[in-house]
């Protein structure tokens, strides 16, 4: 990573052993402890731009995912392929996912991520739109699977909640909560306005409309995202950086979050400096290779493949079951809807309650009993009453691991390596979403039932729920940790 400035690890300016952190996330001012208006600053604090891009990229990412549920029986009977077959697509796309995510947080860890964002973008809708040319399931695996694949990599949730990181602490659970709150809108909205397109002329014209939102991604993520500035420069320091707009000009009074209430960014910048200066490599941030001889790696992992295995097999199945169960596509499709909205409330929620508990791995708990509640009432599924019943559980459920997992791997694992350690985290979740909605498929091609499937979903819940309680902490808490 070339040479990195680092912080104290104290409250106060100068007070404690130090963390090595990477150039860009160095390069960035930290949140002030109260309210996000910096003091002598001339605007809102610049991190929530950077949520706000975060949000915008994890709409039109998980948005897109979300689709599926709604164009598989589409593309599936126009190709005569059965659902299974369908699901191959989206398989090879979470594979592609899970094998790039650690590459992914390299990649930002060293560059920082406007650029791996703005590519991700330009990408995914290269990948999406010509879908929308596809005759085959081989063209469907090879643009959806491996171009979109790739490209969301870009988009996903290692750069995003790693960009959003290295700009709050204190407040790091809200701010992660409201980023991923763009995965809570964009499931409501886009697979409802791709069902509209769909319905007013195609499946391969809903690609299309997915293409060229997707493309749209680009302009805020290369405009709007700040990124890495010179290597090994301080907090606030570098002319090259405030030129770029990178990098703020220091302002009289300005504070960085965690240094106290006067005089802590200077500090913070002549200790980054002489950190910079000394090479000293210390630090109590874990490396990817540390994090992973650890048993709270692991757990954290193989967790996250089980949540995810139930989580995705059942919102890509979700449509194609109510509709077996005799409800009408239309209101199968508002349960996405539903699904989207209540998530919104649960990342927001989810998000602020790991801030105030003592460990945030606790924040899961409560997350994975309301998604045991969700998955049980989607087998009680008789009519649009109980489905409605179901979405609003089990939307509340699933909005939990957006902002609670990354906070977590923060917190336990401290944030210098976040995106490559999250990246592997994210591998776990990527082939649970792999595996999930084709053992989903295969359950019912070999039962003509989801019920075996669903029941399948709650062991994964209540196995991830046991193996969350078994991650520990490997780095004290500190500017560079998730307080």
């Amino acid at each position: 990573m070339g040479s990195c400035g680092r912080t104290t690890a104290g409250d106060g300016a100068g007070r404690g052993s130090g963390r090595l952190a990477p150039p860009w996330l160095v390069a960035e001012p930290a949140e002030r402890k109260r309210g996000e208006v910096e003091k002598g600053s001339r605007g809102p604090y610049y991190g929530w731009v950077v949520v706000a891009v975060a949000f915008l990229v994890m709409f039109v990412n998980y948005g897109v995912r979300s689709t599926q549920t709604v164009l598989i029986k589409g593309f599936s009977e126009d190709l005569g392929i059965g659902r299974a077959a369908a699901s191959l697509p989206f398989t090879v796309c979470v594979l592609v996912y899970a094998f790039l995510a650690p590459l992914t947080g390299r990649l930002v860890d060293r560059f920082g991520p406007r650029w791996v964002m703005t590519g991700g973008a330009l990408l995914s809708g290269v990948g999406l739109w010509m879908c929308s040319r596809a005759n085959s399931l081989a063209a469907l695996v090879f643009f959806f699977g491996i171009l979109f694949g790739v490209g969301g990599n870009g988009i996903g949730l290692v750069p995003s909640n790693t960009s959003v990181a290295a700009w709050f602490r204190e407040k790091l659970g809200l701010a992660l909560g409201v980023a991923t709150m763009g995965i809570g809108f964009g499931t409501m909205i886009l697979p409802r306005l791709t069902g509209l397109v769909q319905a007013r002329w195609d499946w391969r014209a809903s690609f299309q409309f997915l293409g060229y939102t997707a493309l749209a991604l680009a302009v805020p993520a290369f405009f709007l995202l700040r990124g890495k500035g010179k290597e090994g420069e301080p907090a606030l320091a570098g002319e090259r950086g405030r030129r770029v707009g990178r990098v703020p000009p220091p302002q009289e009074g300005r504070v960085p979050e965690g240094q106290g209430e006067s005089g802590g960014g200077d500090a913070a910048a002549k200790g980054a400096a002489d950190a910079a200066a000394q090479g000293d490599p210390g630090g109590g941030s874990l490396t990817l290779g540390m994090a992973l001889k650890t048993a709270s790696f692991w757990s954290l992992f193989t967790g996250f493949v089980l949540i995810v295995i139930a989580l995705y097999g059942v919102m890509v199945h979700q449509v194609p079951y109510l509709t077996d169960r005799g409800i009408e596509r239309s209101w199968a499709e508002w349960s996405i809807v539903v699904c989207g909205a209540t998530s919104v409330a649960g990342r927001v929620f989810f998000g602020r309650l790991s801030d105030r508990v003592g460990e945030k791995k606790k924040a899961l708990y409560p997350a994975c009993f309301v998604l045991l509640a969700g998955i049980a009432l989607l087998l009680l599924v008789r009519g649009v009453g109980m489905m409605m019943l179901f979405a609003l559980v089990f939307g509340f459920g699933f909005a939990a691991y957006g902002p609670v997992i990354p906070a977590v791997c923060a917190e336990v694992f401290g944030k210098a390596n976040m995106g490559s350690i999250f990246g592997a985290v994210t591998t776990g979740g990527a082939l649970g979403g792999a595996a999930g909605p084709v053992i989903t498929g295969f359950i019912f091609d070999r039962t003509g039932s989801y019920a075996a499937a669903w029941l399948l979903a709650l062991a994964c819940v209540l196995l991830s729920t046991f193996l969350f309680s078994r991650v520990r902490l490997m780095v004290p808490r500190g500017p560079w940790a998730a307080a």
